[in-house]
């Protein structure tokens, strides 16, 4: 905008209003801190994290020290100025110019791209306003420090890009080591995993092979070591369980469990741990047995489905041995006893089956000369036949065969 004759300019800067004077041109604009280059900075950067190994590519962006770069540093020429943010906006070296301020007052300054402040050693510097009257002219940014070339293997960010030793020539120092890990990131230190070491060459310009590094490797399931570095112990794709280890199991649903007969097992990984023993001692439902007060079918309900049992007990009063006894037909099947044999032999004998009326009861192995006396239960509701549990006689061995063919030689 060109002045015609006297132009009144109200302008803010800092506090104080302030009025142009004659033919004063200011170019207005959006402010425009200066254009950062988004991948100079961090080219080359290394990776903090796990991958404490990988390579820098710590060549891709040094920082052009002297006067214009494209990446909105001081030699541009390109920009224009933006008043007040102190810095060389449009490249020309000074910071400020053609800004008007107030005699006497001063700023931070840095006479390149805003963006290499706080990186490296680069930092702000002062400028103060000079003149006389209503407005002054911002001096020469004192005391900034600016990039310079980089010093290889120092350890620090000359150049002001954000990484340390990224010169063309800076890959790193001659003969100086370094952790390094080519596994997969965060990996290393889980497991088996380790990080090795690198080695500078003698150019500095390429690092040596990672050596000593322990990678990940296909998990075994029976070592109990996390092989693949994943955090968790044999748990490879083949591995079903830890070897050796148990745990409960049931063929059918788990409602069934501790309902009526129905009880768990126990099952065994293998040695290998590669799958599950099959499961044993497990009790599962089979067929309602009636008269024995057990849920077999463990449906929570004892002998359902059976008809209305009825009890008969049968006197046995027998003279002599080997003999037998019948329960009648309105009660046919024998459900339980209690029996005294008389004679000096401890074994004892009882045959039946469920389903049919005769006992056959044996004292010894001899028949002759005894006495079987005392009381056979029998029910109209078939049972599960006469054993050590519901069938007592008075012997130290007895004996509960399905035939006479059963018992002791006669």
């Amino acid at each position: 905008m060109r002045a015609v004759g006297v132009i009144s300019l109200v302008c803010s800067l800092g506090a104080v209003a302030c009025s142009a004077a004659e033919d004063t041109v200011i170019a207005p604009g959006p402010v425009d801190a200066g254009v950062r280059d988004a991948g100079r900075a961090d080219a080359g950067a290394r990776d903090p994290a796990a991958d404490v190994g990988a390579a820098a590519d710590v060549g891709a962006g040094t920082a052009d020290v002297g006067a214009g770069t494209a990446d909105g540093s001081a030699g541009d020429g390109g920009g224009r100025e933006v008043c007040a943010n102190g810095l060389d906006d449009d490249g020309n070296g000074l910071v400020d110019d053609g800004c008007p301020c107030v005699p006497g007052t001063s700023q931070s300054c840095y006479p390149r791209a805003g963006a290499e402040v706080g990186r490296g050693p680069c930092a702000q510097g002062t400028q103060g306003c000079e003149g006389e009257g209503e407005f002054g002219a911002w001096s020469e940014c004192v005391g900034a420090v600016t990039p310079t070339a980089e010093v290889c293997g120092d350890g620090v960010d000359q150049d002001c890009t954000g990484v340390p030793d990224d010169g063309d020539a800076c890959l790193c120092r001659p003969g100086a080591t370094e952790p390094c890990y080519t596994g997969p990131r965060g990996t290393v230190a889980v497991g088996i995993c380790r990080a090795g070491a690198r080695t500078c060459d003698a150019t500095g310009r390429t690092w040596g092979t990672c050596l000593d590094e322990v990678l990940p490797r296909a998990e075994l399931c029976s070592n109990r070591v996390d092989d693949d570095c994943d955090g968790v112990v044999d748990n490879g794709p083949g591995c079903a369980c830890a070897p050796s280890t148990t745990r409960n199991c049931y063929p059918g649903p788990a409602t069934e469990v501790n309902v009526g007969i129905c009880r768990a097992g126990t099952q065994r990984c293998n040695v290998g741990g590669t799958a599950w023993d099959a499961c044993a001692g497990a009790v599962g439902p089979s067929s309602e047995v009636c008269g024995n007060m057990l849920d077999d079918d463990c449906d929570g309900t004892p002998d359902d489905g059976c008809p209305v049992m009825r009890v008969c007990n049968v006197t046995v009063n027998l003279n002599g041995d080997c003999l037998t006894a019948r329960c009648p037909s309105d009660c046919p099947y024998p459900i339980g006893c209690a029996i005294i044999m008389s004679g000096d032999d401890p074994r004892g004998c009882v045959a039946s089956r469920s389903d049919n009326p005769v006992v056959y009861f044996q004292e010894g192995n001899a028949c002759g000369q005894g006495r079987v006396t005392g009381t056979l239960r029998c029910s109209n509701v078939r049972g599960a036949g006469l054993s050590r549990s519901n069938c007592s006689i008075n012997k130290s061995q007895r004996f509960y065969p399905t035939d006479r063919s059963g018992c002791p030689d006669t």
